[in-house]
């Protein structure tokens, strides 16, 4: 019994002695000031959180391309990277700006968007 009453004394003491003194002094003249806040601005709201998209891969010139038939769709030129898709079907998540991702509708086979990616 006379241990743990020890223990639990040493333990008071070095808890107290890593606490904060308390301030006896009445002059909060003297006490330091709180650091500056270091935490960056938020932005301005005129200002686009997030950059604009490009346009790499040349949707927005094709997008006259919607409602078009599967079939009647071009080959890719020479080096260019497109990737054609139904929707629902599962596609890796890798971002390529070059890239010209075609979505096709499932039952109509028609394209239903083109984007970048």
């Amino acid at each position: 019994m006379r241990l743990i009453v020890v223990s639990l004394a040493a333990s008071m003491t070095a808890l107290a002695a890593c606490s904060e003194p308390a301030s006896t002094d009445a002059n909060p003249a003297q006490t330091p000031a709180a650091p500056p806040d270091s935490r960056p601005a938020p932005p301005a709201p005129d200002e686009p959180a997030t950059p604009a998209p490009t346009d790499e891969c040349g949707a927005a010139e094709r997008q006259d391309w919607i409602g078009r038939a599967r079939s009647d769709l071009p080959s890719a030129p020479p080096g260019a990277l497109w990737r054609i898709y139904e929707t629902g079907q599962p596609v890796t998540q890798d971002l390529r700006p070059n890239r010209l991702n075609i979505e096709i509708d499932p039952e109509r086979q028609t394209v239903v968007r083109l984007t970048c990616g």
